[in-house]
């Protein structure tokens, strides 16, 4: 739901700002005045196209600022897109440059243009005497008859099955193919399984032949140290063991002065052991050690051997290994490649029939759909006087099997007896496309994804009683969906929740347009009077005005008026965004 809105430097409107609540919000005034500007303005912050020439003259730059209710989908997008996500409201923001590119921001953070209509698709529906929007697109009536009859389950049962198909399809032509191709497949992949069979590495070996490649390698030195360390040890006679023996002796013998001095001589004690044995180790190490130039020729040819191997692989030993056994499978996939053919093509034929008996009972609900809901829109068109208007929906099968199933789903309507119905694509607009676009709004309500509905001047065309039966289904409309209505009909105007009164007017020597809110009773009174009689309210019209008002409210059941506004009255303002 759109919660509120603000606009600077827009065309005529210097400052506008206003808020809206739910059910039903009309905006009426002369014509020129400015309303469709606020749709126009409104369209930016749902990603359409910005031109400069939109600016306010003698101003650098434009600005439409915009705060959504966060509902379950604006939160999803948000987490998809990595946007800020600020609590309950959800603040959008589209400033235009005269010189150079705009600038948009969802919650303070700056986005390009595309995330901004990705974000704010399906939150706000715009319909127009010359634009129908989503209602007249082919390609999304599948979407609204599957929404309408609430097919998801049906739907999601037929996508399973057509997966499975998908599946099954795509292992098959891993396997497809000429003869010629998968020969000279598996050829390659023998090559590849013989080379690295021929070195059969091990796991690890790499790093245990580096580590014997630098033993080899620095084996003088190695052995130089070692046996210097060793004289260290225990074989000249400044050496740590000797030291150690001549401090472990006068300690002893002064422990038997002072047994306190016993655990320092345990420590020497223990000391001497462990230098002993590092002697032992040491002696032990240096006879060990011999110069090999032969195995270190061999270490580094192998090295090297297995190095070329994994950088042709482009990986290293481990994901060697795991590449053999890769090749091994997919060989030996293609040298049973028939058998395997065979038994994927006889799971096919079942995974298939499975798939068209689930497109099947997917055809059968939506026919059944399609039935009921070309029922509920006739009936609409009924109500205004459209009786003998032809609407169908069509369902039509087909052979192929898509990820929405297996039907071609698009409306048909006609206004007048004896003609055939036409795409809805083609009819032309006017009165009668927008009585149409009215009846398909009633009777998707209750299943359309829009949380707002703007009618700019939707009900055109239409006068007389039919502007009243206008009337109470745009109000029907607004029941489950957040309206707001431009119209220029007071018979509209009378069943609004809340009313704006946008008005055009000269600050200086510049015109301005500004949006006022009418309270019930006399300034809608007076305005409604206005929209029947033109610039001179008279006293008849103001008396006509008034029984229209009261007309309205005994149609919606004689509601008792609430002299503080309804609860779709305007309230608040619209906080500032960065």
């Amino acid at each position: 739901m759109l919660l509120g809105l603000r606009i600077s430097n827009v065309a005529v409107i210097e400052e506008v700002e206003v808020a809206f609540g739910a059910g039903l919000t009309v905006l009426t005034g002369e014509t020129g005045a400015g309303k469709s500007i606020l749709v126009d303005a409104l369209g930016l912050l749902l990603g359409g196209r910005a031109d400069a020439d939109v600016i306010r003259a003698g101003c650098e730059e434009a600005s439409v600022e915009g705060v959504f209710a966060r509902t379950s989908a604006l939160e999803a997008r948000l987490e998809e897109l990595g946007l800020p996500d600020l609590g309950e409201e959800v603040l959008v923001r589209r400033v235009l440059g005269r010189t150079g590119r705009g600038k948009a921001y969802v919650n303070g953070s700056l986005v390009t243009v595309g995330v901004l209509g990705k974000l704010t698709r399906g939150a706000v529906d715009i319909a127009g005497q010359h634009e129908h929007v989503s209602l007249f697109d082919s390609g999304l009536h599948r979407v609204l008859l599957d929404r309408y009859g609430n097919l998801e389950t049906v739907l999601g049962a037929f996508f399973r099955e057509y997966t499975g198909l998908r599946e099954v399809d795509a292992r098959m032509e891993a396997l497809g193919g000429d003869e010629a191709k998968v020969r000279e497949r598996a050829e390659f992949l023998r090559f590849q399984l013989d080379e690295i069979a021929r070195l059969e590495p091990e796991a690890g070996e790499d790093a245990r032949l580096d580590a014997e490649r630098k033993r080899l390698g620095g084996a003088e030195k190695l052995k130089r140290h070692a046996s210097e360390a060793e004289l260290l040890v225990a074989g000249e006679e400044q050496s740590a063991v000797e030291t150690v023996g001549r401090a472990l002796g006068l300690v002893h013998d002064a422990v038997k002065c002072d047994a306190t001095l016993e655990p320092v001589s345990q420590a020497l004690s223990t000391a001497l052991s462990e230098l002993e044995e590092a002697q032992r180790r040491l002696n032990r190490y240096v006879e060990g050690l011999e110069s090999d130039p032969s195995r270190l020729a061999d270490v580094e040819e192998r090295l090297d051997a297995l190095k070329r191997l994994c950088r042709k692989h482009g990986t290293h030993l481990d994901g060697l290994l795991k590449k053999q056994g890769e090749i091994e499978v997919e060989l030996g996939t293609l040298e049973n490649r028939k058998e395997i053919l065979e038994e994927l093509a006889a799971e096919r034929r079942k995974v298939e029939e499975r798939a068209r008996k689930a497109a099947a009972a997917l055809t059968r609900a939506r026919t059944a759909s399609a039935v009921a809901f070309a029922a509920q829109v006739r009936e609409g068109l009924g109500q205004l006087a459209m009786g003998k208007a032809a609407f169908e929906v069509r369902v039509t099968p087909s052979e192929s099997l898509r990820p929405d199933g297996a039907d071609d789903v698009e409306f048909f309507f006609s206004a007048n007896p004896g003609e055939p119905p036409r795409a809805l694509g083609k009819v032309a607009s006017g009165g009668e496309a927008s009585r149409l676009l009215l009846a398909l709004k009633k009777a998707l309500a209750d299943s359309d994804g829009g949380g707002c509905y703007i009618l700019d001047e939707a009900d055109a065309g239409v006068s007389g009683a039919i502007a009243d039966v206008v009337g109470r289904m745009i109000k029907d409309v607004s029941s489950h969906r957040q309206v707001l209505c431009i119209t220029h009909l007071p018979q509209v105007a009378a069943y609004a929740d809340a009313h704006l009164l946008i008005r055009k007017g000269l600050k200086g020597e510049r015109t301005v347009s500004e949006v006022v809110v009418l309270e019930a009773g006399a300034e809608r009174t007076r305005e409604l009077a206005r929209m029947m009689s033109g610039v001179e309210v008279t006293r008849e019209a103001l008396g006509a005005a008034e029984a229209l008002v009261r007309s309205a409210h005994r149609a919606l059941g004689s509601r008792a008026r609430r002299e503080s506004g309804p609860e779709g009255s305007p309230r608040g303002r619209l906080r500032r965004t960065a």
